[in-house]
């Protein structure tokens, strides 16, 4: 396997890894929306986080991480140029 062959595989694992991590955060968000409009605790002072914290990682890592696993060979090629003229 050559070094090009094996940096792709890097881009495409990386790429796969960071969509899970938005997918997570994407899922999360709209958990926590339904949590934040019927909140289980009678106090009515639930320490929630915002759900649009959830959307600002987890929209922006779907997107790099798809570019990068479907771009892997466009970005293998910017890293692994022809050097001869």
């Amino acid at each position: 396997m050559k070094p090009s062959e094996l940096f792709g595989v890097v881009v495409r694992t990386i790429g796969f890894l960071v969509i899970l991590y938005g997918l997570w955060n994407v899922w999360a968000g709209f958990e926590n929306i339904f949590e934040n409009i019927l909140p289980t605790n009678e106090s009515g002072d639930a320490d929630l986080p915002s759900s649009l914290s959830y959307f600002a990682f987890g929209v922006p890592a779907l997107v790099l991480g798809t570019v990068c696993f479907f771009l892997a060979d466009w970005i293998v090629k910017l890293a692994y140029r022809d050097s001869s003229p």
